[in-house]
């Protein structure tokens, strides 16, 4: 294990002591600018070098914005797990710059593209690693299969540009869709981590919040059923599976709900996140028997998401800074509800008039953007200062 002793702590500058400060200030950074291209790129289908512009969005939702706070998350709680050091300072800033050489896509040309792909796919393949290396020393195999998904989402990656270069048919699908699930699939196992967790915590509740084993293993083995059917084949299966999760999710949130966590901002934003998720599987039923726009249920996960995104980054950056994650700073309410409006807009708006689809998608990305200003105008000065209690990380 590394120590860290003062003279060290001195040197390195705040923002690269620990994973969470680079990669969740570069996860609002791409939130606020992929929008704002995606928003130019959206109603004319602009055509960029390589891709097409909806697979270009839906790469860099994956691969940039989802990727970065899962490895800014992951690099920080494998310390904690483990008590082994992650990467900082020089290794930190090299694996930052990787992924930020990996959002040029658009801008590269066609025969540069695999300078391009052996770049932005390195990103996942590098921070597998630095993610594994803390859980391995400690022998941490708990967590092992965290890594895995991790691992997966990088061979994800590299399917996407395999198909991308042409050398594997519906290699763009695979690796858009294989990687969008992964990172689902990690966010339904750290929620049941948790969620519970924090709204015993910060209620201070006396007692457990009830668990069930049974819908734990059902969830697991029926998301991975539910992901290999929807992607890799074309069945009504999918849709049957997806009725279940609905209802194993919505048992879990039934046995979760405290009607004070409205009170509490880090609870009820992370709980409704739960709950976009879990209507992500009602919709795909629905959608299998009505037309009501396409991909909802996939934007439903998409908000569940991001939501969720938002509200760990909330509290993990408090927590690790040394501030206090029970008193948040009052504004983080507002930019909750302006992402909670822009699923309003882009999910629920469009299922019941599609016929201003283009308006409801262009008020839903300001929303999403303004949303994500206010986080970086809060959080921007944390990641960018020393712990306030002057501990390193």
């Amino acid at each position: 294990m590394i120590n860290l002793n003062q003279d060290t702590n001195h040197r390195v500058v705040p923002f690269l002591r620990l994973g969470f400060r680079p990669f969740f200030f570069a996860t609002g950074v791409v939130a606020v600018f992929s929008m704002l291209m995606w928003m130019v790129f959206y109603p004319s289908l602009i055509l960029i070098n390589n891709a097409n512009p909806i697979d270009w969005h839906a790469h860099e939702m994956v691969f940039a914005y989802a990727s970065a706070v899962t490895v800014g998350f992951l690099l920080t709680a494998s310390k904690n797990w483990t008590g082994v050091q992650t990467i900082y300072n020089k290794s930190l800033l090299a694996l930052l710059i990787l992924w930020v050489s990996g959002r040029f896509l658009p801008f590269v040309a066609n025969e540069y593209l695999v300078y391009q792909a052996i770049i932005d796919s390195a990103f996942l393949v590098f921070a597998s690693m630095a993610i594994a290396y803390p859980i391995t020393r400690a022998k941490n195999w708990n967590n092992l299969g965290i890594v895995a998904k991790v691992v997966l989402l990088a061979i994800a990656h590299i399917l996407f540009y395999l198909g991308l270069l042409g050398i594997l048919d519906q290699g763009v699908y695979l690796g858009i869709y294989l990687g969008f699930y992964l990172i689902i699939s990690l966010l339904f196992m750290m929620s049941r981590r948790l969620l519970p967790f924090f709204i015993e915590r910060g209620l201070g509740l006396d007692t457990e919040l009830k668990n069930s084993k049974f819908l734990d293993l059902s969830s697991l083995f029926l998301f991975l059923a539910f992901m290999t059917v929807e992607i890799f084949f074309s069945s009504p299966l999918s849709t049957v599976i997806a009725g279940v999760l609905f209802i194993t999710h919505a048992l879990r949130m039934f046995n979760w709900y405290h009607p004070k966590i409205w009170q509490k901002p880090l609870l009820w934003s992370i709980y409704l996140a739960y709950g976009f998720l879990t209507l992500g599987f009602a919709i795909n039923v629905i959608s299998y028997f009505v037309n009501i726009g396409p991909n909802l249920d996939i934007h439903a996960f998409a908000f569940g998401l991001a939501l969720m995104v938002l509200s760990m980054m909330a509290r993990v950056s408090l927590g690790h800074t040394g501030r206090n994650v029970f008193d948040p700073p009052k504004r983080l309410s507002t930019m909750f509800v302006l992402l909670g409006l822009s699923f309003v807009f882009r999910v629920l708006m469009v299922a019941f008039d599609i016929e201003h689809y283009v308006e409801w998608i262009f008020i839903s990305q300001v929303l999403w953007i303004v949303a994500f200003v206010f986080f970086l105008i809060i959080y921007t000065p944390m990641f960018f200062k020393a712990r306030v209690d002057g501990q390193f990380g």
